[in-house]
């Protein structure tokens, strides 16, 4: 039997079609990912840069307009302060970073704000842009209670028992010396106790805490007073009125214990003799 060769220029048929277009076919998904990945790599730079332009001629803007208002008549021209009595004048200065003629509204009152916060002798402060060309700054200081004894020396505190930074103990030895363990926190409600009597407190050099529970009054000529731990206002006045009577705080004693009710104890200054030379 004749085999049959196909002719040249025969087409093929439709069988050889599908098998060349299923070979074709991987190629061509192929590069559909890589387009579609490169489209959006150049999609994503023209985003970036459109972005990056638009910032430029926002702030291009910005400072446009706050020169605009300075031209205006919107510049800072005074800087006004209250409350300040404790904290440095140089500080100060450094913390706001104000200048006079620069444009009001560029004045970013938050960080003004952030930075006067940050000084010790600032409890709170309030900072106001006042139009059209005024800053206003109001201060509460702190109020200075005790000097804290510590291991580094004399601290100041507040009357929460915050240590003030950057004050001088030096500047303020005449209130009372604190200390104790724990005594910072403690000391206002105490000191709110000893004012009552204004002549006696008058004479307190320090005070200290004891055990956490109970407080030592130290008089400025070396008597001890031992208060209670429970009622010590009480007891601070049955002191006082036996002060107005007798002057019991100008005699020679060492303690004064009033830590048992309706009574005093005393203890006489018996001073310490010291052993003598040989010769």
């Amino acid at each position: 039997m004749r085999r049959l060769i196909s002719k040249p220029g025969v087409l093929p048929t439709d069988k050889t079609k599908k098998s060349n277009l299923r070979r074709e076919t991987p190629a061509s998904k192929t590069n559909l990912p890589r387009v579609k990945t490169l489209f959006l790599g150049f999609v994503g730079l023209t985003l970036a840069a459109t972005a990056t332009l638009a910032y430029i001629d926002r702030e291009r803007l910005v400072d446009e307009m706050l020169i605009a208002t300075g031209k205006a008549g919107l510049n800072l021209q005074f800087i006004q302060v209250r409350g300040r009595a404790h904290t440095p004048t140089d500080s100060l200065v450094a913390a706001t970073d104000l200048r006079l003629g620069d444009p009001i509204l560029g004045i970013n009152i938050d960080e003004v704000h952030k930075r006067i916060s940050a000084i010790g002798w600032v409890e709170d402060v309030i900072v106001e842009r006042r139009m059209p060309s005024t800053v206003r700054i109001s201060i509460r200081e702190r109020l200075p209670m005790g000097l804290l004894q510590t291991a580094d020396g004399h601290q100041l505190i507040d009357a929460h028992g915050v240590i003030i930074k950057g004050a001088k103990a030096s500047d303020f030895t005449h209130l009372p010396v604190v200390a104790g363990e724990g005594s910072a926190k403690h000391a206002e409600k105490i000191l709110s106790v000893l004012k009552t009597e204004p002549e006696l407190f008058a004479e307190v050099w320090a005070i200290s805490y004891q055990s956490g529970r109970r407080w030592d009054v130290h008089l400025r000529n070396g008597i001890e007073i031992r208060l209670p731990e429970v009622e010590p206002r009480r007891a601070w006045s049955r002191l006082a009125v036996m002060e107005r009577r007798k002057q019991i705080i100008n005699r020679d004693l060492a303690v004064i214990d009033l830590r048992i009710p309706e009574q005093l104890i005393v203890e006489p200054n018996i001073p310490v003799r010291g052993k003598g030379k040989s010769t």
